[in-house]
This record gives structure tokens, C-alpha cells and sequence, in this order.
């Protein structure tokens, strides 16, 4: 009869978890500080690359809104309020904050005019941050 050699088995565990981990450490990519311009629109649209329409009934019905960018490519505002999204939603706006792969981690989200000459910083994480803190 065979006896069972358990340190054999504890070793491949061990060897298949830091492959693991290794691998898991390799994904995950540091985020970049950006400051970037463009304009927030309804996230079904961007996605499918259909016509957005700015009015009540579809901003309404629009699950998320996302910056796009003039290439097509589009970030999702995870820690951006939805009233925040949907009061500049087809605004051209800048946001100052860190870009992880498709998501935009918001430090400040800055109202601009058509020309790009009056800007109003009108959300700020900070602010948020302090009301926290204050409880």
C-alpha cells in the first residue's frame, strides 16, 4: 500500500498561487493623472454609436453617461454623481482626474463656454472629502 505524500500536493498549491498572483499583478496598471476636454454624453449611445439626443426624455432614460473622446472611445465617471452627469450631459466640460483603463476616477469637473475661454469649476472631490471628514 502507497502512503499519501501530502507536501507534494502543498508545493503545486503553492507554485499555481504565485502564478496566479503574479499574473493578477501584471493586470492591474497604475493610474494616470489627466486633464482632459470633451463632452459628456448618454453611455447606450456612445456604446452602440447611435445619434444622443440632448432632451429631458432621453437623459432620463439613460442609465449612465461617459466622457467621449473624438476618437470614439468613451470613460465611465464611477465616482461622479448622476445629477452631476446629467446637468452637464452634452456640455463641453474638463475633468481633472486619474484614467484607469475605461474608468475616470472625477478630482474636478470644470463647466467651459463654446469658446473654451470662461471656465467654473462646478464639482471638486475635495469638497466632498471635507464634508466626510466633518462627521
Amino acid at each position: 500500500m502507497k502512503r499519501y505524500n501530502g507536501s507534494k500536493h502543498i508545493i503545486l498549491c503553492l507554485a499555481i498561487f504565485l502564478f496566479v498572483t503574479v499574473l493578477a499583478a501584471n493586470q492591474v496598471s497604475a493610474a494616470e493623472k489627466v486633464q482632459l476636454e470633451r463632452t459628456i454624453q448618454g453611455a447606450k449611445c456612445s456604446h452602440y454609436k447611435v445619434k444622443c439626443y440632448n432632451d429631458d426624455n432621453h437623459i432620463a432614460l439613460e442609465p449612465d453617461f461617459v466622457l467621449v473622446m473624438p476618437n470614439g472611445e468613451y470613460y465611465f465617471m464611477p465616482n461622479l454623481p448622476r445629477d452631476v452627469k446629467t446637468r452637464h450631459a452634452y456640455e463641453k466640460v474638463r475633468i481633472h482626474g486619474e484614467l484607469q483603463k475605461q474608468e475616470l476616477w472625477v478630482d474636478k469637473l470644470v463647466d467651459l463656454d463654446e469658446s473654451g475661454s470662461k471656465a467654473k469649476t462646478t464639482w471638486d472631490w475635495t469638497d466632498r472629502l471635507e464634508i466626510w471628514e466633518a462627521e
